[in-house]
């Protein structure tokens, strides 16, 4: 009984060991990709909190799970480096996994369209190449040039939203003096300028 009591403890140090340098690195990604991504209250722009809530029960949880269950005192060294090394693998895929999916809620742009602003957000947007900035929807007229190019986006349900082949640079300034709304998956959110950056807060309304 004794002998059994010592290997669940070993398991246990092993595992809390795990969680706490899990918790650690989560905890430095975390702070960068708020600081540095969604900065200015970009995160009310996405679900932040749930993408973050996945990768927490994934890394956080499922990692220490499996090391409480592959590894093991009367396991050889070999056989448990070699769990070790697994349980690593798939949790930095997995980080990897849900660091992308947040990449792809960052804000690509907003556009002005039929009087409203949109903010597109990375994983939404047909060109990466745009930065993010204001821009406006120029619809090209009927018998234009450009008019077929429109016609068959449409046909291929692409909303003008995501045409930034139509779409005409404008900024902040020209926009939202001195604050406006923008529509996201979120709602209503309102953007103001300080500092010349763009600050992002959720509507009263």
């Amino acid at each position: 009984m004794g002998k059994v009591n010592v290997i669940y403890l070993k398991k246990v140090k092993w595992t809390s060991l795990h969680f706490i340098l899990g918790l650690l690195l989560l905890s430095a990604v975390g702070f960068y990709i708020y600081f540095q991504w969604f900065y200015a209250g970009r995160h009310h722009l996405t679900d932040l909190i749930g993408l973050a809530g996945i990768i927490i029960s994934i890394d956080l949880i499922l990692g220490p799970i499996l090391s409480f269950w592959l590894l093991s005192p009367v396991k050889t060294k070999k056989e448990n480096i070699i769990n070790l090394l697994l349980i690593i693998f798939l949790q930095l895929s997995s980080l990897g996994y849900g660091i992308n999916q947040i990449d792809g809620q960052r804000l690509a742009y907003i556009i002005k369209w039929q009087a409203s602003y949109f903010a597109v957000s990375k994983s939404d947007a047909r060109e990466y190449g745009v930065s993010e900035n204001f821009y406006r929807f120029n619809e090209p007229l009927v018998g234009s040039e450009k008019r077929e190019m429109y016609d068959y986006l449409l046909k291929k349900s692409i909303p003008p939203i995501e045409m930034y082949e139509f779409f005409e640079l404008s900024s902040f300034e020209n926009e939202c003096q001195p604050i406006c709304g923008v529509i996201t998956k979120n709602g209503i959110i309102n953007i103001t300028k300080s500092n010349d950056v763009l600050t992002f807060n959720k509507s009263l309304r």
